[in-house]
C-alpha cells in the first residue's frame, strides 16, 4: 500500500487544513517515507503500541511495542515486548539508540510534556498490566510514582502540565510538581473504552474510539471531552465513514492540530473486527466448535487490504463539536497500534506528524515510519 497520495484538502471551520505536497519528479509526494530504526533482530521488523513523544529540540521517542518476530501470530507464535528507546534528530535526519526502558513494555499510554515524554501503563512480557510510569528525557529514564491501578490497551494525553490517561473504565491524573497521581471521574456510563483515542485540545481532553470486548456492540460511535476546570465530561458524536460506519474502532492514533483542531488516523475496521471478536465469544462457548475455529484460522490469514484498517483522516472541531473527513485517502495510515506525533523544525515551525511502525493486519507489523506533511494556511 505504497503510493502517493494527492494533495488533500478539506474545509475546518472558517480555516483550511492541506497537505504541504512538495514535487519530486513531476510526481506529488504529500507523505515522505523517514528512515527505519537501525535495530537488529526482532524490533527491525516493527513494532505495535509502542510509546511515541517529542523531547528537546524537536526530536522524537519511539519506545517499546511488541510483535511477533518468529512463528506468525496466525500460525500460533508467541508475542515479544521490547524495552528499546530510539530517538529521531531531524536535523540530523536519522535515528539512533537511546538507552532502554525499565522493562519491555507495549500498550501503554505516552505524551509530549516540557520535562520529556512521559510515559504509563502497558502490558509486560507476562502479559500483565503494570502500574509502571516514567520520564524519556533524551537519553536518560526516570522513574515515576505508580499509577493507582494497573493498566494497559489505554492512551494518554498532556494539557496544562498535567497527564491523563484513559483505557477501559479507567481515568487517572498524575501531577508532575507532587508526583502524585488521583483517580478522575470516569466518563458517562463507563463504558469500557479499550485502545481508545486521547487527545488534548482547547482546554479540554477529548476521548474516542475504543471498543468493549465484551460487546453487544462492541465498538463505541460517541466520544467525550473532559472539563478539567469542573472534573466533568460531555457527550460529542464520534467519527463515521460515508456509510455511517463508526470509524477508530480500536488502534487508531490521534494528534492536536494547531490550536482548534484534532487530526485523527488509523484504526481497525468497525465491522470486520466486531465479526472477530463474535466469532471469539463463539468459540469459548463451544470450543470443539471446528467451523468457527477454522473460520478464525482463516480470518488470521488474509491479506492486508481485506481487513480494511482505517485510511480516511478524520478531523474532529471542538469549537462545534463536529467532524469532517479528508477528501482522499491516506493509506500509510491504514495501521493500528502505530506511534503518531507531531514533528516540529528547531525553529518551532509545524513540519507534519510521523506515523510510526504499527500493525497493517492482525499480528503483522511494519517497520515504516512516514512524515505526513501539513500546513495550515
Amino acid at each position: 500500500m505504497r503510493f502517493s497520495l494527492l494533495c488533500v484538502s478539506w474545509l475546518v471551520v472558517s480555516t483550511v487544513f492541506s497537505l504541504s505536497c512538495s514535487s519530486s519528479g513531476g510526481r506529488t509526494e504529500p507523505v515522505q517515507r523517514l528512515p527505519e530504526v537501525p535495530a537488529a533482530g526482532g524490533y527491525a521488523a516493527g513494532v505495535s503500541a509502542p510509546f511515541v513523544g517529542r523531547i528537546e529540540g524537536g526530536r522524537i521517542v519511539a519506545a517499546g511495542g511488541c510483535n511477533f518476530p518468529g512463528v506468525p501470530a496466525a500460525q500460533g507464535g508467541s508475542k515479544r515486548f521490547y524495552d528499546d528507546i530510539f530517538v529521531f534528530d531531524p536535523a540530523v535526519g536519522a535515528w539512533q539508540a537511546a538507552g532502554r526502558l525499565p522493562k519491555p513494555l507495549a500498550y501503554g499510554a505516552s505524551a509530549t510534556m516540557p520535562e520529556g515524554v512521559i510515559c504509563a501503563g502497558g502490558t509486560d512480557s507476562a502479559g500483565r498490566a503494570v502500574r509502571d510510569a516514567f520520564l524519556i528525557a533524551g537519553d536518560t529514564v526516570r522513574t515515576l510514582a505508580p499509577l493507582p491501578e494497573a493498566m494497559d490497551n489505554c492512551a494518554g494525553a498532556a494539557l496544562d502540565g498535567r497527564f491523563y490517561v484513559a483505557g477501559d473504565t479507567l481515568f487517572c491524573i498524575y501531577d508532575p510538581s507532587a508526583d502524585a497521581w488521583q483517580r478522575g471521574a470516569v466518563w458517562p456510563g463507563a463504558e469500557r473504552r479499550v485502545q481508545p483515542v486521547l487527545v488534548a485540545q482547547a482546554g479540554r481532553v477529548w476521548l474516542f474510539g475504543g471498543y468493549d470486548p465484551a460487546g453487544p456492540e462492541f465498538v463505541h460511535r460517541g466520544g467525550y471531552g473532559y472539563d478539567p476546570s469542573t472534573g466533568a465530561w460531555e457527550a460529542v458524536a464520534g467519527p463515521e465513514d460515508a456509510d455511517g460506519e463508526p470509524l477508530l474502532a480500536a488502534g487508531g492514533a490521534g494528534v492536536a492540530w494547531g490550536e482548534d483542531s484534532i487530526l485523527c488516523v488509523g484504526g481497525v475496521n468497525a465491522a470486520v473486527f466486531a465479526a472477530a471478536l463474535q466469532r471469539g465469544q463463539a468459540i469459548a462457548a463451544d470450543p470443539e466448535h471446528d467451523s468457527l475455529r477454522q473460520a478464525q484460522r482463516e480470518y488470521m490469514e488474509r491479506e492486508p487490504v481485506w481487513y480494511r484498517f482505517n485510511d480516511r483522516v478524520a478531523v474532529f472541531h471542538p469549537a462545534t463539536g463536529r467532524w469532517s473527513l479528508g477528501a482522499d485517502r491516506l493509506p500509510q495510515g491504514a495501521r493500528a497500534g502505530a506511534g503518531a506525533v507531531v514533528l516540529q523544525r528547531n525553529d518551532g515551525a509545524v513540519s507534519g506528524v510521523v506515523l510510526f511502525n504499527g500493525e497493517i493486519k492482525p499480528g503483522v507489523r511494519t517497520p515504516d515510519v512516514w512524515l505526513w506533511r501539513l500546513s495550515k494556511n
